[in-house]
């Protein structure tokens, strides 16, 4: 089912940089409003002005997505500036890489709460309001990391694994109800964000010197933000930044399982992307 977006309204978690900001970017290029979030108020006010100074229709409303309270507040800023919401990005979200043996109770708690818990009350403040206008798309960022596990990121796989379920359960109750509301979930693969000195911010773990780089290396957050809207519009329920790699990497996976139930371990060609 394809999704009329021109011209309607897109609220943005995590929109004030990174994969946010280039989903902003990519709706503000189809005539549509923007609303974005995000916890750190100075760069959303400044990044909101300078897309103002640029002629778009565009708001912030700082908040904490763990905040159920901060994410209703959100919905109603929304309407309140432009009538109605046809389109919510759950985007906002942490990296982490620890062993799995290093990882303390703390660091579950504040992962799977951002990751997490900031989708879950993303779909469950937006999703009656669609359901309710009749019209409307849900979409959350996941990772290739929610597809397929690494050695270091069992935090962070948990987490975008879980996003990738939720995301896939909602789309398949939405076919079921035969209306225009509809799902996706975009899973990219590396990204050239500042995801590692923000995350080490907020979770206190560094990302490793070799995810670091890795990222680096990516696609742009603007292409990233353009493919996720262009295959939205499309009805695509799977967003893919990278989707030779991910095909790789899950049949790969998948010939591990079939191959004795054996463990997967990506090649070097994963890393040199």
């Amino acid at each position: 089912m394809t999704v009329d977006l021109h011209g309607k309204t897109a609220v943005i978690t995590g929109g004030a940089s990174g994969i946010g900001l280039g989903l902003a970017k990519a709706c503000l290029a189809r005539e549509m409003s923007v609303v974005l979030s995000d916890v750190n108020e100075s760069l959303l006010a400044d990044t909101v002005s300078a897309l103002i100074a640029d002629g778009a229709r565009a708001i912030g409303v700082p908040g904490d997505v763990r905040s159920r309270t901060d994410v209703e507040a959100l919905r109603e800023a929304a309407l309140e500036a432009y009538g109605s919401v046809q389109l919510i990005c759950n985007n906002a979200g942490v990296g982490f890489s620890k062993p799995i043996i290093e990882t303390q109770p703390a660091d579950w708690d504040l992962v799977l709460d951002i990751n997490v818990r900031g989708v879950v009350n993303g779909v469950d403040v937006f999703l009656p309001l669609f359901l309710e206008q009749g019209e409307g798309h849900v979409s959350a960022t996941s990772s290739l990391s929610g597809l397929v596990s690494d050695p270091g990121l069992s935090l962070y796989n948990a987490s975008k694994f879980a996003v990738a379920g939720i995301m896939e359960s909602l789309g398949l109750e939405l076919l079921e109800q035969n209306n225009d509301v509809s799902a996706s979930v975009l899973c990219p693969g590396p990204v050239a964000t500042a995801l590692a000195s923000t995350s080490a911010a907020t979770t206190g773990s560094a990302i490793g010197e070799a995810v670091a780089e890795y990222l680096a290396r990516g696609l742009a957050p603007d292409d990233v933000g353009e493919l996720a809207i262009a295959q939205i519009a499309e009805g695509r329920f799977w967003l893919l930044s990278h989707p030779e790699l991910a095909f790789e990497l899950i049949d790969g996976r998948l010939a591990a399982m079939k191959d004795g139930g054996q463990l997967f371990q990506a090649d070097a060609a994963w890393t040199d992307q």
